[in-house]
C-alpha cells in the first residue's frame, strides 16, 4: 500500500516525514522497554519465593527430623509436601488475563510439552500424601490455607505435650510464617496481573508504528532507485522485507513481554514450579529414608515446567 500511495498519480510522492516514524519508533521502544522491565521484575520475583521455600523446606524437613519423633516428622514433611502440591495447583489456575489460553499457545504446549498439574488432579496428589486427612483439606475453599494451619496446630500440640524442645518451637513457627510470606508473594503475582493500561498503550503504539513504517521507509528507497545499478529498478520493493523486518523486531519484543507478564501460567519461559516442587519432594522424602520416590521432571524438548 505505502509503495503504491507512493507510485499511483493521484497520490505520487505520498509518504510519512521519517522524523515522525523516527520518534514515535523511539516512543514505542521506551514503553515496550518499560513494561518488559516491569515483567521482569515479576518474574524475577516469582523465582525468588520459590528459591526461599526451597530453603525455608529444607530447614523445616531437617528440624522436624531431628527434634521430633519418626512418625511425627513423617506426619510434618509430608503435609509440607502437601502443602507445595497445593499451592503449585492454585498458581497453575488460569485467568481471563493469561495468555495460555490462546489458540497458538495451546497448540504449541500440546506439541512441545505439558505441564504436570494438568495431567493428575489435586485431591488425588494429596490423598498419597495425607491419606484420609486430605478429605478435610479438599473440602477447604484454599487447600493450601487449610494446611498451614494444621501443621500450625500440630506444633503447638507438640509444645504443649513437650515433644519438642522449647527452644525449636519459635524456629517452626518463624518457618510457618515464612511460608505464609512467601505464598503471599505467589497469590500477589497470581492474581494481580500486570497493569492492562500499560499493556494495551504498548499495543497500540505498535500497531500505529508498523502501520506508518512502510510509509516513512519508501521514500529511502526510491531515493535508492534514482542510483541505478542492479537494484535500480526493484529498489523501491526492498521496503517491504525492511519493514516486515523492523516491524516483527519490535512486535517479538512487546509479545515477549505479554507472554512473560504471568510467570506461573505454565508458559513455556515461566517460573518451572513443578520440577521445583518435585526436587524439594524427592530430598525431603529421601530424608525421610523411603526409597520409592517420585521419578524428577526433566525437561521436555529443553523446556522446564
Amino acid at each position: 500500500m505505502a509503495i503504491a500511495a507512493y507510485r499511483l498519480p493521484a497520490t505520487v510522492g505520498f509518504s510519512v516525514p521519517w522524523s515522525i516514524v523516527l520518534v514515535l519508533g523511539t516512543t514505542v521502544s521506551l514503553v515496550t522497554g518499560f513494561k518488559n522491565s516491569q515483567v521482569f521484575t515479576r518474574s524475577n520475583e516469582a523465582l525468588q519465593a520459590f528459591s526461599q521455600i526451597t530453603a525455608s523446606s529444607r530447614m523445616w524437613s531437617s528440624l522436624c527430623r531431628s527434634f521430633t519423633d519418626t512418625a511425627t516428622a513423617r506426619q510434618l514433611i509430608h503435609r509440607h509436601l502437601a502443602w507445595l502440591t497445593a499451592l503449585r495447583f492454585s498458581l497453575r489456575r488460569p485467568m481471563p488475563w493469561e495468555s495460555q489460553a490462546k489458540e497458538v499457545n495451546i497448540e504449541y504446549r500440546r506439541r512441545r510439552y505439558h505441564v504436570q498439574e494438568a495431567k493428575s488432579s489435586l485431591g488425588d496428589e494429596l490423598r498419597e500424601l495425607l491419606g484420609e486427612e486430605a478429605e478435610s483439606v479438599l473440602k477447604s475453599p484454599q487447600p493450601a490455607i487449610a494446611l498451614l494451619d494444621m501443621q500450625l496446630a500440630e506444633v503447638n500440640g507438640l509444645l504443649k505435650s513437650t515433644s519438642i524442645p522449647t527452644q525449636v518451637y519459635p524456629e517452626l513457627m518463624k518457618l510457618i510464617r515464612d511460608f505464609h510470606d512467601q505464598q503471599a508473594r505467589c497469590d500477589r503475582i497470581k492474581n494481580n496481573p500486570y497493569p492492562r493500561q500499560y499493556a494495551i498503550i504498548s499495543s497500540i503504539f505498535m500497531i500505529i508504528f508498523c502501520t506508518l513504517l512502510p510509509f516513512g521507509i519508501v521514500p529511502v528507497f526510491a531515493d535508492m532507485a534514482k542510483l541505478g545499478g542492479v537494484l535500480g529498478p526493484i529498489a523501491i520493493w526492498l521496503t517491504i522485507p525492511f519493514s516486515a523486518l523492523l516491524g516483527w523486531v519490535y512486535m517479538s519484543l512487546d509479545l515477549v513481554g505479554e507472554s512473560s507478564a504471568n510467570p506461573f501460567e505454565g508458559g513455556a519461559n515461566d517460573v518451572p514450579i513443578s520440577q521445583i516442587c518435585r526436587d524439594i519432594e524427592i530430598e525431603l522424602r529421601r530424608g525421610l529414608g523411603e526409597t520409592s520416590l517420585p521419578a524428577p521432571l526433566a525437561p521436555v524438548n529443553d523446556i522446564a515446567t
